[in-house]
C-alpha cells in the first residue's frame, strides 16, 4: 500500500520525532553514521534512567528508532555497493 507524503510524515512525526529526511540531513555531518546510531542510543537511555527527572519512555523509543532508521540504512546502502 502506497502512503501519501501526508501519511508518511505523520508517521515519521509519531515514529521518529522528526521527518525522516531531517535524520537523512543529520547523517551527512557525520564521518562513521554508526557512531550517531550509538549516540542516540546513548541518549535513549538517559531520557530512560529519569536522573533528569521523570523517564520519558516515548522520547526514549523515538532515539531508539532513529537509531534503527540509521543501521538499516546503512545496511541497505552496504547491500546495494555490493550488488
Amino acid at each position: 500500500m502506497l502512503r501519501t507524503e501526508l501519511e508518511k510524515s505523520e508517521w515519521d512525526l509519531q515514529a521518529y520525532g522528526c521527518r525522516a529526511a531531517a535524520i537523512d540531513n543529520a547523517l551527512q555531518d557525520y564521518r562513521d553514521p554508526l557512531m550517531l546510531a550509538a549516540s542516540m542510543l546513548s541518549d535513549a537511555q538517559e531520557v530512560i534512567s529519569g536522573e533528569y527527572g521523570k523517564p520519558d519512555t516515548e522520547t526514549a523509543r523515538q532515539f531508539m528508532n532513529r537509531a534503527k532508521y540509521i543501521i538499516f540504512k546503512m545496511m541497505k546502502d552496504n547491500q546495494d555497493a555490493t550488488a
